[in-house]
């Protein structure tokens, strides 16, 4: 590599769903691409959200130059307010992804460490060495930009989330025109969204959903849910319209979906009058069939919106049987359990319930396979490279790549962690760290595999606790052991198990004491020795053995 030659360095997004982040480096300055987050999979008991790791640009903090970003969804900005707690940073964004930002930023209290650009689409910025022209696409979530950067080689090309949609809800459809003008003057490098590229076909039009939901509400009897991401101001906008159409009231349910609607009325890319908006604590006094509540909670987190009606336990809303309830959104990778946790309870309250794939009340935001053939088509880039998507979805537009006429050897599939060198001839260079950052309640980072190894341990095969009080001087037992067993265990068959459990710590200690051993960590790791090898050859199990030593 050059001294001068440009560098990309992708910090989270590719090789997975979420956390996409990628560094562009120009005339030793750096910008970033996006900033997002991803959410905790099964195996991460505690963790409430997944950071990238920020310590390549903690090495390289007076390099930065700046943030740009493709849109508003919490996979694309949800990291800020963590990365603006160590760095102040301009931001440059769409009007809707500023105004999203804005609440969260503060809620965090970072706002005043970064300076927000508003950037129309159609526009070009300089900030450094960095020349940007922004360009909107459609998507799931309304100002969603794919955006040029100016390189010494030619033209860097990232398309950010999108799809073709003919016939968008604000009818701002995907600026074709502007994107043909960049191919025009040659895209040296193409950076594409991969996330549908197995599915075949074109993505139906978001405005399909509509007369769906209007028809499930206009012919619900009682109350109507309505479940959605908060940030899908679109899908948000139809139920709205279904609910008006309906003569029903709107009652919008879940703190993130407040902020969202509160910032795309603010702006005027939300129509909701307030003659026809309720707060939720009205509902309960209200008749049933003239509300529709558009909440949070279709990924069935825990302690949502929806999950709490499901379980009986919502403070405002009490489903009944004859209630309708509609999911209205895809299912994340990894949240496929809690969802169908979730659609089991709303089953059992007697509700209709309307979810894909047994009803058409949710479309991608994403290009599917021929869309993304037109776009690869549309650009002619030299160089490619698939990006937000897991493994398979970036072999799979690698493969939609070649289908079209892009030579093989100029097709890159990268992971966290690559960084390719962007020169005329685009080479692979060294990798750097891009591991994960665990978020869990206020502590970020503090969260390491460790601890999560010993939580899934701890979830899987339990904990014994051993309580001895020793002679600090001897090591002879003056009280004890007591065994305490939590998830390990049934009550009822413990006892014998336990007894001797007991039975094995005092063999272990009066050998220790015979070897005239009273060192309390020397005492623990016997009592581990013994107790583990009895609990597999009972029970094939390895609780995690906590000794507790009270020296006399």
């Amino acid at each position: 590599m050059r001294a001068n030659d440009p560098r990309l360095v992708f910090l989270g997004g590719v090789g997975e769903i979420g956390r996409n982040m990628a560094a562009l480096e120009l005339g030793g300055r750096i910008l970033l691409l996006d900033a997002g987050l991803s959410f905790p999979e099964v195996e991460m008991p505690g963790i409430d959200l997944v950071l990238p790791d920020f310590q390549y640009l903690r090495d390289r903090k007076d390099r930065l130059q700046a943030v740009a970003l493709t849109h508003g969804h919490e996979d694309h900005v949800g990291s800020l307010p963590y990365l603006l707690r160590e760095f102040s940073l301009p931001i440059y964004a769409t009007r809707l992804t500023l105004a999203l930002l804005e609440g969260k930023l503060e809620e965090h209290g970072v706002r005043d460490r970064a300076e927000f650009h508003e950037v129309t689409p159609g526009e070009e910025v300089t900030t450094g060495p960095f020349t940007l022209r922004f360009y909107r696409v459609s998507h799931s979530i309304p100002d969603g930009t794919a955006i040029a950067i100016d390189l010494p080689a030619g033209t860097l090309l990232h398309s950010g989330d999108f799809k073709l949609d003919q016939t968008p809800i604000d009818g701002r459809v995907t600026d074709l025109q502007g994107i043909a003008a960049e191919a025009s003057r040659g895209v040296h490098v193409f950076l594409s969204d991969s996330t549908n590229a197995e599915d075949s076909g074109s993505t139906l039009s978001e405005r399909t959903v509509g007369p769906v939901l209007a028809d499930i509400v206009r012919n619900a009897p009682q109350l109507v849910v309505v479940a959605c991401f908060a940030s899908h101001i679109h899908r948000i906008q139809q139920v709205v319209n279904a609910a008006r159409g309906a003569g029903r009231k709107v009652a919008f349910l879940g703190r993130s979906m407040h902020q969202s609607v509160r910032a795309s009325r603010s702006i005027g890319y939300l129509e909701a009058p307030e003659e026809d908006v309720v707060p939720i604590e009205a509902v309960e006094g209200m008749d049933p069939a003239e509300v529709v509540v558009c909440c949070t909670g279709s990924q069935g987190e825990p302690l949502s919106a929806l999950s709490l009606m499901a379980a009986h336990e919502h403070k405002w809303v009490k489903l009944e049987r004859g209630d309708t309830v509609v999911l209205s959104s895809s299912v994340i990778p990894g949240n496929e359990t809690a969802i169908h946790r979730t659609l089991d309870g709303l089953y059992r309250t007697g509700a209709n319930v309307f979810h894909v794939p047994i009803s058409p009340v949710h479309v991608s935001g994403h290009a599917a396979a021929e869309e993304l053939k037109f776009m690869l088509n549309l650009v002619r880039p030299r160089w490619f490279i698939p990006v937000h998507g897991e493994l398979r979805h970036l072999a799979h537009h690698a493969r939609l790549a070649r289908e079209v006429g892009i030579p093989e050897d100029h097709v890159l599939i990268v992971e966290d962690g690559d960084t390719v060198e962007l020169g005329e001839t685009l080479r692979r260079g060294e990798r750097v760290q891009a591991g994960m950052t665990f978020v869990d309640g206020l502590g970020i980072g503090d969260v390491g595999h460790a601890v999560l190894r010993d939580r899934r341990k701890l979830a899987e095969d339990g904990i014994v606790v051993v309580v001895v009080t020793v002679d600090a001087h001897s090591g002879e037992v003056l009280a004890g052991p007591d065994v305490i067993n939590r998830g390990f265990v049934f009550d009822e068959t413990a006892e014998p198990i336990l007894e001797e459990a007991r039975e094995r710590t005092l063999m272990a200690l009066k050998q220790s004491a015979a070897d005239e051993v009273a060192d309390p960590s020397v005492l623990k790791q016997n009592i581990r020795r013994a107790l583990g090898k009895y609990f597999f050859e009972i029970t094939q199990r390895k609780p995690v053995i906590v000794p507790v030593i009270m020296e006399v």
